[in-house]
């Protein structure tokens, strides 16, 4: 009789050894990707400020060129405090205490959030489509991280639809006492591994590095997790690369 103990021995060695070595190239992958996004993202920024910061050194400066360079200056400098306040909300977004709930209107945060990139939907030339939103009740949650979340999906729409193309938004309360929010766009669209990976922490799929070089892939990250606290859900769908993408919110309506 054949000892199939060291066969089954032997393969269960090849499969700890196989799965530590996936796991390793997967965090040598992300710790990769990690580093030239943060090296990307910090140094656009920094370097506008070491530039700007020598054209104000000049004496023969007019007013209006001292003027626009420290607005520019401004902007670099809000910039990367945005950047830092993104991972500053990796550690807190998990907090139960860091939850400041009130009554709020989701018809108000998305009107709001449309508004802030009023000026980006105007100069892309995109056709903005916002079905009649029904009657919705006030909702629980937290205003600022909610306001967040609707204006990542929105920007995100804006910046991966070319010029020309079009955005449709809905709001639908389900029978369930859950809202649904979607927004649906004519850009980039997602891959199948994109669509797996497209929540987690520094991912960026090929075609949006490309499309926008800018960003730390963490903004749908914190976004996930500042649904999920609420109690709720956030997903995507696409029919594939080049054929648009339709993000979802779902948020029950009594907590």
């Amino acid at each position: 009789m054949i000892n199939i103990w060291p066969i089954l021995a032997l393969i269960a060695v090849l499969y700890i050894l196989y799965n530590f070595i996936k796991f390793y190239l997967k965090n040598r992958e992300t710790e990769y990707e990690f580093t030239s996004i943060i090296n990307h993202t910090f140094r656009t920024p920094l370097t506008k400020i070491s530039w700007i910061s020598k054209e104000l050194e000049k004496i023969d400066l007019s007013r209006e060129e001292r003027v626009s360079n420290i607005q520019n200056l401004n902007n670099a400098t809000n910039k990367l405090l945005a950047i830092v306040d993104l991972i500053v909300g990796i550690k807190d977004i998990k907090r139960a205490d860091g939850y400041l709930l009130t009554k709020a209107s989701f018809r108000d945060i998305v009107e709001k959030s449309i508004e802030r990139y009023r000026e980006d939907i105007v100069k892309k030339n995109i056709v903005f489509k916002i079905s009649s939103f029904q009657e919705i009740p006030l909702l629980v949650l937290d205003l600022s991280k909610i306001s967040f979340v609707v204006d990542t999906i929105i920007e995100n729409a804006i910046l991966y639809t070319p010029a020309g193309g079009s955005i449709l938004i809905d709001c639908i309360l389900k029978p369930n006492h859950t809202l649904l929010f979607y927004v649906a766009d004519t850009g980039i669209g997602l891959s199948f591994y994109d669509k797996m990976k497209i929540f987690g922490r520094f991912f960026r799929s090929k075609k949006a590095r490309l499309s926008y070089p800018d960003g730390m892939g963490l903004k749908l990250y914190l976004s996930r997790q500042i649904v999920k606290r609420h109690g709720g859900s956030i997903y995507a769908k696409s029919k594939g690369r080049g054929q648009g993408s339709v993000f979802f919110i779902k948020l029950p309506v009594n907590r």
